[in-house]
């Protein structure tokens, strides 16, 4: 079974659109891989859940939480003693959770649409990519 790291912006627009993200959450909630994160990124997706262009209501909100916490473990944030050492390594600062926690994660592939994180990260794939490999698994 692949074990996919996801960031904030796969699960927003897993939880919120239809998709991709949203597919990859379905192949979650059936067991044929397991999505994983870090406690910086579920607090980013809580909050962006709110933001008024979404346009969820409170229950859509609180039903797109409740997906998450079923089918997606969260892991704690890397310490700061690692986030430190790996300043530099990327552009925006705000991602280093992400980067560290994908490092320490032990998982197959970071699955994110930020084009800077896939650049810098060998085994980051766009969601498109780790369906097909999911797909792929399934044959």
């Amino acid at each position: 079974m692949l074990r996919l790291f996801v960031d904030a912006n796969t699960l927003v627009s897993g939880l919120a659109y239809d998709g991709n993200e949203s597919a990859l959450l379905a192949y979650a909630r059936l067991g044929v891989c397991e999505l994983i994160t870090v406690e910086h990124a579920r607090e980013e997706v809580r909050d962006t859940l709110r933001e008024p262009r979404l346009g969820l209501s409170p229950r859509e909100r609180g039903d797109a939480l409740r997906l998450l916490a079923r089918h997606v473990v969260v892991l704690d944030d890397p310490g700061s003693v690692e986030l430190d050492q790996a300043r530099g390594r990327i552009r925006d600062p705000k991602d280093l959770p992400v980067l560290v926690g994908f490092e320490q994660s032990g998982c197959d592939y970071l699955v994110t649409g930020d084009h800077d994180l896939r650049g810098v990260v060998p085994r980051a794939i766009s969601t498109k990519r780790a369906l097909a490999l999911l797909r792929r698994s399934l044959e």
